[in-house]
């Protein structure tokens, strides 16, 4: 191993959780030392430059890392769904739609609400992010429109609502059929040119990244401003332990170096962890040690339980008219909260959001729109169903909030390693009755809708044995709550019993609302850096109580 270097906060993962954190400290004068396990992204790098763009979405771009299986990913092994993360600079936000909705305030209160499986209330409240929610969304020059009756109210998008295809006005006089609550969506798409950023050029198919710049990503709002106050970033640099002092204190990090498998060890009085819903309980149950035997922050058994990734329904929608499915960005246009908060005679509890959007492109409708369900006949007539599909159809998303139960969970695998020798994450999930419930009323909606829009077909993917829901949004792994029976940090992302260790990303949050989370993502690690920062200027002890009194 190398010599020990001393820094002040060391962040590990340079997604949006560390992004901010990270960001928001180097504002404030602490130097920061931050570790990500994957490279730099070129806009060069981006698929979009490609003429085979479409197909590289199954290889180097895939969603999923068992199946990109590059140097900087590691294995997910088990069963249950879709593992679906990104391993680089920005983290996953390099390989999204920029769809960005708001958790509501009555998200935070599930406990209260019916308290089902493991669901409790958030230590904080939809109020105390409010102003972090609205910062957050200046940083990643979010485009939308204010005014949506579903939300409380809230100040203007930093950039007006982007412009889609045909397709929106479709799904518009659809909803408006049948009398369901619909707005234009936000997006973290800059609609106009933001804070050095170019606007949107509508050259649709954001998922493998934006080569522009024009999608919000954790690069464009944190990790370019931090590196421009000095943020000292160690790329290929793969985690292997949390180390602690003979107190059980947080005294810094091991890591590797990727690119010549040397170890290293950063010391530092604070370390923030931010690895998502699946890295985050990886490193904490590998940082096991005489004190903690089974692993960091472990003492309740509850990292790594608790996982949620919102049940999903997707649906290719089929008109016989022409939809402009690829003209303009990939973000979505359109999404209905008619179903969002929870009503018994549903036979379930919480709710959906139905959202609507561009479709893939030629090759992902040759193979059947974005479920696959109905390619199209290869042979004499290929052309001719071709063109009856291609430009023809509406993506659309059925998502439901899942319950937090204690067996759907991340361990390690105790025989499968990544390239470094560190045990794999291994994955369990099984849908709850509930959500399946919620899941088969949902898509009872989804087809109603298809028949008041004039659709001619619509293909669902069925909720039966054979379900296997994406992981896009890993959540709930390494929760926030009161107490530490049932949590593994509190109210200001602090390890319970694990002085100098906070942890802050979707595996922090209490439940995960029915939207997409990247949005309170970055909310709470602003909120949690406040924190910091004021606990710091106070003399206190980083993780020592009282709570430090941030901004919210």
């Amino acid at each position: 191993m190398s010599a020990v270097e001393q820094a002040e906060v060391v962040v590990i993962g340079a997604g949006v959780g560390g992004g901010a954190i990270a960001s928001r400290l180097l504002e404030s004068g602490v130097r920061v030392v931050m570790l990500e396990q994957g490279p730099h992204i070129d806009p060069l790098d981006h698929a979009q430059l490609r003429t085979d763009w479409e197909f590289s979405l199954t290889r180097e771009w895939a969603f999923d890392p068992n199946v990109r299986g590059l140097d900087e990913d590691y294995p997910v092994t088990g069963d249950g769904f879709n593992p679906f993360l990104f391993n680089a600079v920005g983290g996953s936000t390099n390989h999204y739609g920029g769809f960005w909705h708001r958790m509501k305030p009555a998200e935070f209160r599930k406990g209260t609400e019916h308290g089902l499986a493991n669901s409790e209330d958030w230590p904080i409240s939809h109020e105390d992010l409010v102003p972090y929610y609205e910062e957050n969304d200046r940083r990643f020059g979010v485009s939308g429109l204010a005014g949506d009756p579903s939300h409380p109210p809230r100040e203007p998008r930093p950039t007006p609502p982007l412009r889609h295809g045909p397709y929106a006005r479709i799904i518009a006089d659809g909803l408006d059929r049948l009398g369901w609550h619909w707005w234009p969506a936000d997006n973290a798409i800059a609609s106009v040119p933001y804070r050095g950023r170019q606007a949107c050029n509508n050259c649709g198919m954001c998922t493998p990244g934006c080569p522009r710049g024009s999608l919000g990503t954790a690069t464009e709002a944190y990790i370019k401003p931090a590196l421009r106050a000095g943020l000292d970033l160690r790329v290929g640099a793969r985690v292997v332990r949390i180390c602690t002092d003979h107190t059980g204190k947080a005294s810094g990090v091991e890591y590797v170096d990727r690119a010549t498998r040397a170890m290293h060890r950063v010391d530092a009085p604070l370390v923030v962890l931010a690895a998502n819903g699946i890295g985050t309980p990886r490193i904490l149950l590998n940082s096991a040690n005489a004190q903690a035997p089974h692993g960091l922050a472990n003492e309740h058994d509850q990292v790594g339980r608790n996982l949620m990734l919102h049940g999903y329904v997707l649906a290719d929608i089929w008109y016989d008219q022409p939809t402009g499915h690829f003209m303009g960005p990939w973000g979505a246009s359109t999404f209905s909260h008619e179903f969002h908060a929870t009503d018994a005679m549903r036979g379930a509890v919480n709710g959906m959001t139905l959202t609507f959007g561009a479709g893939f492109g030629p090759a992902a409708v040759s193979l059947g729109g974005t479920t696959g369900i109905a390619p199209v006949a290869w042979g004499q007539a290929h052309h001719a169903e071709f063109a009856r599909a291609f430009d023809h159809n509406v993506f659309a998303a059925l998502q439901i909030e899942d319950l937090p139960q204690s067996d759907n969970r991340i361990t390690l695998d105790p025989d499968v390693v990544d390239s470094s020798g560190i045990p794999a994450a291994r994955r369990h999930y099984r849908l709850h009755e509930n959500d399946r419930t919620l899941l088969e009323f949902g898509t009872q909606r989804l087809q109603e809708f298809a028949t008041a829009s004039g659709a001619r077909s619509i293909d669902v993917q069925p909720v039966d044995d054979r379900y296997n829901p994406p992981g896009w949004h890993l959540m709930g792994t390494a929760r926030m709550g009161a107490r530490p029976e049932s949590s593994v940090v509190d109210s200001w992302h602090r390890a319970w019993n694990v002085p100098g260790l906070v942890i802050c990303d979707g595996s922090s949050m209490t439940t995960g609302g029915a939207v997409n989370p990247t949005s309170t993502i970055g909310a709470m690690a602003l909120r949690c850096a406040d924190g910091l920062i004021a606990s710091m200027r106070s003399g206190l002890a980083v993780a020592a109580d009282p709570a430090p009194a941030g901004r919210a």
